[in-house]
């Protein structure tokens, strides 16, 4: 029982399959019939442009059905009405590769071709089903006709390529699109109003076609084309296709009968069979083109509304300020979240350039993003800055940056998405102080001196820099917290740091490296240092400590100097100012001593 369901499949294939056949052999055998003006192949040729649209809806793996009856079609055609017996099999099998190879190239290209949505797609097809595929077939056909019939190669390559490829681009559009269903969806879209006028379009056209081919005094070819635009503006592609099957239709049927304006041409049948069919490829390559590139449009339209209701919602909705500026600069858009972040009126801004209210340090940063958009369309570019709010105050804000191209992919200017970031700036700056500073004296603690050390010694050895580093350490430290508690000891420490603030110069780095242990950064000569950090002992010496409850303690200090030398690493120099310490502190105590 499972497999009933398979074969049923199966069968509605080959069902296809044999009603593809017997078309495909109607207008093989209507074309060869009415259309082998000189003996050779024939002038017109459609069938392909059948076949290949079937085998462009249908999986690869299904293409064996319609290829084998359109090939059996293809032989019985050729027999009766054609080149006879024996070409009948080798030209069967040029048309199948043919339709096989044109539907497979552009399946390759497009894994969803027949839409003819875009221009690429319209393009593809024309050179690959109605150019390059006809040309080489039309080698292998030529090379049959010659042996059957004895006539030129050359000619029958032309009547083969004008026919099937003239053909294919008429015709197969059309066919792709009836076999997709889309006429019957379009009517279902478009409703009763949208039918009643396309059928009023359909009809004047078909009037118009009408006049055109049934009277043979005037050329009036062209007149056909203005109700096809029409039909292609108000009906898109469908409007496209049906409009030429329109003109194909009545313009092969009168033009047979040799009526219109293209019997007039001096020549045989055949000329005027190509003519014909060159007329039709071209109001082909002018609605099709035009009708892909309207589609495009109404989604581009479509995509631009939905954006715009989408930036709308966003710009009601966010925080940050969106802003847009010219490429030079000017504002031409502010957001009404300006109000809040800034204070100012959106239309406070308009005209003026945002570097009119950036921090006169950071307008170059600014600039430098928006030239760098403008120059890279494809990135966005981030810049960190502080700005005026409108009541004089600073903030921190962040921009990104990125620019608006045109059809060309010129810049014309750019958006920003400006988010405030104070409290981040402010969070960040208080860790970075945290990060590097004592937490009981308010100095600089070791990992921030070490930073401003490697420094000083990089610009020492470039320059001839000088400077000094001294090295503190409080004396019998230990004694005094076990003497009278570490709250004390925490009072002597930061007396001491007290001290250094207030002797040394603003530019000097002061510094607890840990414990009772101070270091100092001078930017000084030997001399000049060794004034200071004898300053700094004597003041200490003389300073009573003295808590809350009234305990007095008097304290000393052992300083150990030493200059930074050009070559010398940071490491060098507190090694040597160390070295100098220890001789301090076991000199005496409460001096300063200078490296060896």
């Amino acid at each position: 029982m499972a497999l009933l369901p398979f074969r049923s499949t199966i069968a509605r294939g080959w069902l296809a399959a044999a009603l593809m056949g017997v078309l495909y052999f109607a207008l093989a055998a209507f074309t060869i019939r009415f259309t082998r003006f000189d003996g050779g192949v024939a002038f017109v040729w459609v069938s392909t442009a059948l076949l290949l649209a079937r085998l462009i809806l249908l999986p690869t793996a299904r293409w064996g059905p319609p290829l084998l009856c359109c090939g059996v079609a293809s032989v019985v055609a050729t027999m009766a009405f054609g080149l006879g017996t024996g070409a009948a099999l080798p030209l069967a099998t040029i048309n199948l590769a043919e339709a096989a190879a044109g539907a497979w190239c552009l399946k390759r290209r497009f894994p969803t071709i027949g839409s003819f949505g875009s221009l690429a797609e319209v393009g593809t097809f024309i050179v690959v089903a109605g150019i390059a595929i006809p040309a080489i077939s039309a080698l292998g056909g030529a090379a049959c006709a010659v042996a059957a019939t004895g006539t030129g190669f050359w000619s029958n390559w032309v009547n083969w390529f004008t026919g099937h490829g003239l053909g294919t681009i008429t015709f197969a559009p059309l066919l792709i699109l009836a076999f997709r269903g889309e006429p019957i969806s379009m009517a279902r879209e478009a409703g009763r109003r949208g039918v009643g006028e396309a059928m009023v379009l359909l009809v004047i056209l078909t009037g118009v076609t009408g006049f055109v081919f049934v009277q043979t005094k005037l050329p009036l070819l062209f007149l056909p084309f203005l109700p096809m635009m029409i039909a292609v503006f108000r009906l898109g592609r469908m409007g496209a296709v049906v409009s030429t099957a329109i003109v194909a239709t009545i313009g092969t049927a009168l033009t047979i009968k040799d009526l219109g304006p293209i019997s007039l041409i001096v020549g045989g049948d055949g000329a005027r069979a190509q003519f014909l069919q060159f007329y039709l490829a071209t109001a082909v390559l002018i609605v099709l083109p035009a009708a892909a590139e309207l589609k495009r449009r109404r989604q581009m339209l479509v995509s631009l509304q939905a954006t715009s209701a989408l930036q709308q919602l966003i710009l009601d909705r966010t925080s940050d300020i969106i802003m847009r500026l010219e490429v030079d600069g000017t504002i031409i858009y502010v957001s009404p979240s300006i109000s809040r972040v800034g204070g100012y009126a959106p239309e406070q801004l308009v005209g003026r350039k945002p570097h009119d209210l950036v921090m006169a340090d950071d307008v170059d940063a600014v600039v430098t993003a928006h030239r760098r958009a403008l120059a890279c369309p494809s990135e966005t570019f981030i810049v960190q800055y502080r700005a005026m709010r409108e009541g004089g105050e600073l903030g921190w804000f962040e921009t990104h940056t990125r620019a608006t191209v045109d059809e060309e992919d010129r810049p014309t200017g750019v958006v920003s998405i400006i988010h405030e970031i104070s409290e981040r700036v402010a969070a960040q700056q208080e860790l970075q102080q945290m990060a590097t500073t004592d937490a009981l004296t308010g100095l600089k603690n070791r990992r921030a001196f070490d930073l401003a050390l490697g420094d000083v010694v990089e610009q020492v050895g470039a320059n001839e820099r000088p400077g000094c580093v001294t090295i503190f350490d409080l004396d019998h430290f230990k004694t005094v917290n076990d003497r009278f508690g570490h709250a004390i000891g925490d009072l002597v420490i930061t007396e001491f740091a007290d001290v250094l603030r207030s002797t040394v110069r603003g530019n000097d780095i002061v510094a607890r490296f840990g414990g009772e242990e101070f270091v100092v950064l001078l930017d000084a000569t030997l001399d000049q240092a060794t004034v200071v950090c004898e300053r700094v002992r004597a003041r200490f010496e003389q300073r009573m400590i003295q808590d809350v409850t009234g305990q007095r303690v008097f304290a000393t200090v052992s300083a150990g100097l030493a200059p930074i030398v050009a070559g010398h690493s940071a490491a060098a120099v507190l090694k040597a100012a160390d070295e100098a310490l220890y001789r301090s502190k076991h000199g005496g105590r409460n001096r300063l001593t200078l490296a060896a």
